[in-house]
This record gives structure tokens, C-alpha cells and sequence, in this order.
């Protein structure tokens, strides 16, 4: 696969699944398991977790297009 479909095939998939986990993860209030008036540690692990599955959704795209019979 072209190396520039490839990072345009990650980012896209990193970005849109940015969007997502932020929001469940402001849906099911991982606050609650930090202490009261925590904001940086609550706001870090928010962008933490978000990052890291945005991550692995983009590496898997870009592994599961590359195991695909047309490649």
C-alpha cells in the first residue's frame, strides 16, 4: 500500500476515534474513581486513555488493510 494512503488511512482513523473514547469516556464518568478536586490527574488520564486507543484503532486499521488478499 501506498506509504500516504497509509498515514492518511491512520490519522483519519485516530482522529475519529479521538472523538469517540473522549465521549465515552465522559459518559461513564471515570472521575468517580479519583479523589475530589483532582483536575489535573482526572484530565490526564482522560487524554491519556483517549490517545492510546486512538493509537491502537489507527495501527489496526493500518494491519488490518495489510492483511487483506489485495495488498
Amino acid at each position: 500500500m501506498n506509504e500516504f494512503v497509509r498515514y492518511i488511512v491512520f490519522w483519519t482513523g485516530f482522529i475519529a476515534t479521538f472523538f469517540v473514547v473522549f465521549k465515552i469516556l465522559q459518559a461513564i464518568q471515570i472521575e468517580r474513581i479519583f479523589k475530589k478536586y483532582r483536575l489535573f490527574e482526572i484530565q490526564a488520564a482522560y487524554i491519556i486513555i483517549t490517545i492510546l486507543c486512538s493509537y491502537l484503532m489507527g495501527r489496526f486499521l493500518i494491519d488490518f488493510i495489510d492483511l487483506m488478499p489485495w495488498n
